[in-house]
This record gives structure tokens, sequence and C-alpha cells, in this order.
């Protein structure tokens, strides 16, 4: 009796060693299989103001520098005298000059 009463408890903790070996296994059954979708994180992206806040500008030339790709202060700093006179219809020098106040303002 004793002998049986030991092997039903050595089979029965061998069972229960096995199921816990193979937890992890047995837990991901019941969970779902699909991988789980990636997260992206969005880079924060500086938010310029439009260019009609530089000084200067106003609303129908900031509408043609907007037609010409140049929509925000940002862009406007980093645009060459000769784009920003071109697409605005300005004089070099005065392009310069909304450039620089351009960076000052960025």
């Amino acid at each position: 009796m004793a002998r049986k009463l030991l092997k039903l408890i050595g089979i029965i903790g061998g069972i229960a060693a096995v199921a816990w070996a193979m937890r992890d296994r047995l837990m991901s059954v019941a969970t779902s299989r699909e991988p789980e979708p990636p997260t992206f994180r969005e880079r924060a992206q500086a938010v310029h103001p439009p260019v009609d806040a530089v000084s200067g500008i106003g609303r129908v030339y900031a509408d043609r520098l907007e037609k010409a790709g140049i929509g925000d202060v940002g862009a406007l700093a980093a645009a060459t005298p000769d784009s920003v006179a071109e697409a605005a219809g300005v004089s070099s020098a005065r392009a310069r000059d909304w450039i620089e106040r351009a960076r000052r303002h960025s």
C-alpha cells in the first residue's frame, strides 16, 4: 500500500514538474498567436509659424511664397535670397532681410 501511494505521488509530482516546465507554452495557447503590431513613435516635428509672422511680409507676399513651397518661417530661413526674391517678386536685398528676420524668429 505504501509503495502504491509513493508511486502515485511520484507520478503526480512528475506531471506537475512537466506542467511547471511547460507553463509558458501552455499559457501561450490561450493567448493569440498573432504578433503584436509594431508601434511607431512619431518624431516631434518643429512647428513653425507661417511666413506672414515675419515682419514685413504681408498676406500677398505670403501667398506668393507659399505657392513656391516656402510656407513657414523655417522654410524661409533655409531658403536662398534668389529663390525668395523670385518667388515673391521682390529685390534680393529685401529677400535677404526677410531671411535674416526668419532666422531670428525661428
